[in-house]
């Protein structure tokens, strides 16, 4: 599902949950780009363009052909991306821990750059499993098990696949709580579907602190606890979206 229209979903959401009628024109904002790049140290690079569209409209985003884009490290050597699939930019390098990226991103004549610097990756150990009460029932819950390196500032997203289908639901937290300790914190859902039998994939992110921030503003809205607002995108030029570097490691569990 394309973020921003999750994003204007809560916004109509809490709208209407209002006691007092709020006339908005959900429709009148402007389309906009919305560039999604990522590179990791575990697959290709990836870069993604397309265009938002009025609230109203199906869920289908058109994808923009034609673009240039690029990504450059910090030691100078420029990785030239090639259209795939409409709007889906690929090439094949992967990046490494301690590097900056440098992305540029041309449509008809006009720039659009971001930068991100991969972490150093922590080790994913395992993945427990556990049942929890939660309100008047149980959950299914995963716990990745991990150690956080001493000092802070380490910011982790999980992203969690139930069977072959990617929960929408945003993990992300930092180590302000638990500096060079041992983390199971779980990932937790109310309406959780998990049930035994099945496979749960979990991918473990690290990320650099903009893009940290980012994701932490979009579970925000997920949560429901922040006015509605786009999340600020670390890309210069005017359009939505987010560039990111950062690692990746996916182990699988069998709920018992």
């Amino acid at each position: 599902m394309n973020i921003y229209f999750f994003i204007g979903a809560i916004f109509l959401w809490q709208l209407t949950s209002c006691k007092k009628i709020i006339n908005v024109d959900l429709n009148s904002a402007p389309s906009q780009i919305v560039i999604e790049g990522i590179v990791t140290n575990a697959d290709m690079a990836k870069v993604t363009i397309t265009q938002s569209v009025k609230f109203s409209s199906d869920n289908i985003f058109p994808p923009i052909s034609g673009a240039n884009v690029s990504i450059t490290d910090n030691a100078g050597t420029i990785f030239h991306l090639s259209e795939s699939n409409a709007g889906v930019y690929t090439a094949a390098f992967m990046g490494v821990s301690g590097k900056t990226y440098n992305l540029l991103v041309s449509i008809q004549g006009k720039n659009y750059t971001a930068t991100s610097t991969m972490p150093l990756q922590v080790n994913l150990d395992t993945l427990l499993t556990d049942k929890i009460p939660f309100g008047s029932k149980s959950v299914n819950i995963v716990q990745p098990k991990y150690t956080d390196p001493k000092g802070f500032g380490n910011y982790y997203q999980f992203v969690e696949t139930i069977n072959h289908t990617v929960n929408p639901k945003i993990f992300v937290w930092d180590d302000r709580y638990n500096d060079g300790g041992v983390s199971t914190r779980p990932l937790i859902e109310p309406d959780s579907a998990i049930v035994s039998g099945d496979t749960i994939q979990v991918e473990m992110r690290c990320l650099d602190k903009n893009i940290y921030q980012y994701f932490t503003a979009l579970s925000d809205l997920q949560n429901n606890s922040t006015t509605p607002a786009n999340p600020v995108s670390n890309i210069s030029g005017g359009c939505l979206g987010y560039f990111s570097a950062h690692t990746s490691q996916k182990k699988k569990v069998i709920i018992p």
